[in-house]
């Protein structure tokens, strides 16, 4: 299996249009990427010409209307890797008796108190959707294509008495919140198809 080439962010950033002082920037020139995030990459730029900043092209995914974005060197680490193995949703939910929600094992005593711990790591190339439905009835709007590789970190509830967390599931999809990151202006009330991808600890 080939690898991909992807950029890791190591804290809480932002990526920007231009290789500047975010805060000289709109917001809609600026965009809020949580820990943990990896994303696929098209190509980058050397930091060096771009005061210290990554120039990253993102394999078909936009922020804003852009897929051209720069980030702060010091904040990422661009990475080749072979796609990560991970669990697939479906599998979860099969060795499971209910089977409307995806329930996710978590020691509750490993959970930081205010950061997100879970992430999507997305097995092949997909599609999120608005709705659980076939992607070819969705206007471009309601979807977004996801490449093999990404990890988007998640929104959930804490572990539950019995460690875990609980991910709703409507026909052969999970629902999902994703953290800062918004696709086609939203973040919330994502659909994936369960056997597309898997959720992981964040690190």
């Amino acid at each position: 299996m080939a690898d991909v080439v992807g950029i890791l962010f190591k804290q809480d950033t932002l990526i920007k249009q231009s290789p500047v002082d975010s805060s000289q920037l709109p917001s809609s020139q600026r965009q809020n990427v949580p820990l943990g995030t990896f994303l696929i990459l098209q190509s980058y730029g050397d930091p060096s010409i771009n005061d210290n900043h990554y120039k990253l092209s993102l394999k078909t995914i936009q922020f804003k209307g852009y897929n051209t974005w720069y980030a702060y060197a010091p904040h990422v680490q661009i990475l080749q890797q072979p796609l990560r193995t991970v669990q697939s949703i479906s599998d979860v939910v099969a060795k499971q008796t209910e089977k409307n929600v995806a329930k996710i094992i978590v020691d509750k005593k490993t959970v930081p108190a205010q950061r997100s711990f879970l992430k999507l790591v997305f097995k092949i190339d997909t599609v999120i959707k608005r709705r659980p439905v076939d992607a070819s009835v969705l206007n471009d709007q309601s979807k977004q294509t996801i490449p093999a590789g990404t990890e988007l970190v998640l929104v959930s509830d804490k572990p539950d008495a019995n460690n875990v967390v609980k991910f709703p599931i409507e026909d052969s999809h999970v629902k999902v919140t994703f953290k800062d990151l918004e696709f086609k202006g939203f973040n919330q009330d994502w659909y994936v198809f369960m056997g597309h991808a898997g959720i992981q600890r964040l690190g």
